[in-house]
């Protein structure tokens, strides 16, 4: 029976197929996705992004969940001026991206820039990335 039971444990192994570590190439795709899902303001794509377990740390300490975000208001981005210091880690259907997001947009009536360092963590969905958690540090300065 041991003997047995091993056999099956090692066939259920090999038959394991293991996934490559995510690319740099596919981190910044996904995040690019959930950016340009943000910047749109449409409210079915973002549904569609997010997972229902998703949850947002904003740099002034609020949450929200999925309902709650999508239902809030975005910034008005204005111009998307680059994503970078990327670091990506991942384990099977789990991607974990840490990067500094620089944009300008419309914060309370007013032009900002925002560079703001970003942690990002995706799920595999079949053959996309949904997200289901982000942290938001960002650090808001006039635009020149």
């Amino acid at each position: 029976m041991r003997k047995t039971l091993s056999m099956l444990v090692a066939v259920v192994v090999a038959a394991t197929p293991v996934r490559a570590q995510v690319t740099d190439t596919e981190a910044e795709a996904a995040v690019l996705a959930y950016v340009e899902a943000v910047a749109a303001g449409d409210r079915t794509e973002l549904m569609a992004i997010l997972a229902p377990e998703f949850q947002i740390q904003r740099p002034d300490g609020t949450g929200h969940g999925r309902e709650a975000y999508v239902a809030g208001e975005f910034l008005s981005i204005s111009a998307f001026l680059g994503l970078s210091d990327l670091n990506v880690t991942s384990n099977g259907d789990i991607m974990v991206v840490r990067y500094i997001l620089r944009l300008n947009a419309t914060l309370d009536g007013r032009l900002v820039e925002v560079q703001a360092p970003r942690l990002t963590v995706f799920r595999r969905d079949g053959d996309r990335w949904i997200v289901v958690a982000h942290a938001n540090f960002a650090q808001v300065a006039p635009a020149d």
